[in-house]
């Protein structure tokens, strides 16, 4: 870049409150001078598109290219429709409206134009309060109102309002980080960690509550805690430095909407596929190549640029986003970088099976989000979600088991048959849901490798990652789900960070 050129993207939208005839003058010398750079976002997950889209938004590329291995964008965003328009989701269903990170999504979905098939779900929504968990072979639901917190519940021994108490007394233990069970066991009770954030866990993460890291997962309540002796007590004297809703996000019209109609969670019609496809229409229209069926061999460095190899081709360009998982990319910078190969490498993952079962007529006799299963139990599966409880199709009940997770080859080895696993979820809803016919559609997956394991150190391993690269002066920005959350609003997000890096 000209070594006149000072100015940052704030010099171009100053234009806008410019002469009209002399903005287009300058914008047609400002902007070619900014798009001057190449960018290779490895990984057309939805992270990589989302960053692809931000990429073209903010105007700053001259090039950019989506790197994936497979023949299929979306990464673990998978949606099947049947013949007769009936919907299987095999990941992610629907996400979450709180925080920067939802209205974000939010947003991103109004930027796409996809407002008139977003499908709100409201507070008062059967799945938004209704959420059970399955102990001692029944179904219990968890309080979800006021008044239940001061009632016993099963399987709560004591009304849940006791473990607030218990954390106004519990001592303080200071650590850098510990597991998620841990600080929910001294701070609320066993009951609380066990029958809450254990069952949690396993139905985000599909992991093990007891080697999750607090410090990622719970990072607000963790350091109010270290700071003022006691979560809730922190939480009011430190409510000041809570995050703020970030005002231009909140002033979207697809958020308001969310708000003035009370949303917990929203989703696509169709099948949340259909985000991802609308993200692929947008970043092809910005010119951006999407390369298919081309895994990522590896990287090398050129001059101040990365070449990126695939078997079939090479690319030199400015900047890598690596959306890629971990342990993928641990392999393709391992030339450029052991040290830091070494470092991403030690996330761990899991595997999930799942399971979409289909049934005819409305076979759910309390209507609910689902059901999870604490490890304590001895049913073989993680949960049960109740798909069509959230959002009809027709009469039929749809229903997708989830399991596996951390204790996939404990209970299931390394490479369990389809067959198998269908046997599993149909002896699960069998038991647990009284259901006895057989399914009229169904359809078992293996996502191997598919949740990254925030477990206990994370946040120091990932902050070593990004200070090597920066130490490195390596053209390189880590985004996705192995890094800053698994959920599909905390992907996003990332891929938004990363993208405005550049």
């Amino acid at each position: 870049m000209p070594e006149s050129v000072f100015f940052d993207y704030a010099d171009v939208n100053k234009l806008h409150r410019a002469d009209p005839f002399r903005q287009r003058k300058q914008a047609s010398l400002i902007l070619p001078l900014l798009m001057t750079k190449s960018v290779a976002v490895l990984g057309g997950g939805i992270g990589g598109l989302a960053a692809a889209h931000y990429l073209g938004r903010f105007g700053c590329c001259s090039r950019v290219v989506v790197v994936e291995g497979t023949h299929r964008l979306g990464g673990w965003v998978s949606s099947t429709t049947h013949h007769d328009q009936v919907v299987f989701e095999h990941g992610p269903r629907t996400l979450r409206v709180v925080g920067n990170a939802g209205m974000n999504t939010l947003a991103l979905a109004e930027e796409l134009g996809l407002a008139d098939q977003v499908r709100g779900i409201s507070y008062g929504h059967p799945s938004a309060k209704n959420r059970m968990l399955m102990v001692g072979g029944k179904l219990h639901k968890l309080p979800n109102s006021v008044k239940a917190l001061f009632t016993k519940s099963p399987p709560f021994s004591k009304p849940l309002a006791l473990s607030g108490v218990r954390d106004l007394m519990a001592p303080k233990v200071v650590n850098n980080d510990e597991s998620l069970f841990s600080f929910v066991n001294r701070r609320f009770g066993h009951e609380a960690a066990k029958y809450g954030i254990d069952p949690m866990s396993r139905g985000i993460f599909a992991g093990n509550a007891r080697e999750l890291s607090v410090n990622c997962i719970a990072r607000r309540l963790r350091d109010v805690e270290q700071k003022h002796g006691s979560v809730f007590l922190g939480m009011f004297k430190d409510r000041k430095n809570a995050v703020k809703p970030d005002k231009k996000l909140s002033s979207n019209e697809l958020v308001k909407r969310a708000k003035r109609e009370k949303w917990v969670v929203w989703s696509v019609a169709g099948g949340l596929e259909n985000f991802v496809k609308a993200l692929e229409n947008n970043v092809l229209e910005n010119n951006t190549e999407i390369w298919k069926n081309m895994p990522v061999k590896g990287m090398l460095k050129s001059g101040g640029k990365f070449v990126i190899q695939t078997e079939e081709k090479e690319l030199e360009v400015d900047n890598v986003i690596s959306c890629l998982p971990s342990n993928i990319m641990s392999n393709v910078i391992q030339p450029v970088s052991p040290k830091l190969s070494t470092l991403l490498s030690s996330i761990p993952y899991v595997t999930v099976g799942i399971v979409n079962l289909e049934y005819p007529g409305q076979l759910i006799e309390e209507p609910g989000f689902g059901y999870l299963v604490p490890s304590s139990e001895p049913n073989r599966v993680l949960g049960v979600i109740y798909d069509t409880c959230t959002f009809p199709q027709g009469d039929r009940t749809i229903l997708t088991v989830m399991m596996g997770g951390y204790w996939f080859k404990e209970l299931f080895g390394d490479d369990p048959s389809l067959e198998s696993l269908l046997d599993e979820a149909l002896t699960e809803v069998r038991q647990s849901l009284k259901i006895k016919v057989k399914p009229t559609r169904y359809h078992v997956r293996i996502l191997r490798d598919c949740i990254a394991q925030y477990v206990v150190g994370h946040s120091e391993t990932v902050d070593s990652a990004r200070k090597l690269i920066s130490d490195m002066e390596l053209p390189l920005a880590l985004a996705g789900s192995s890094y800053d959350g698994v959920g599909v609003n905390d992907v996003i997000m990332s891929a938004k960070n990363a993208a405005s890096g550049v």
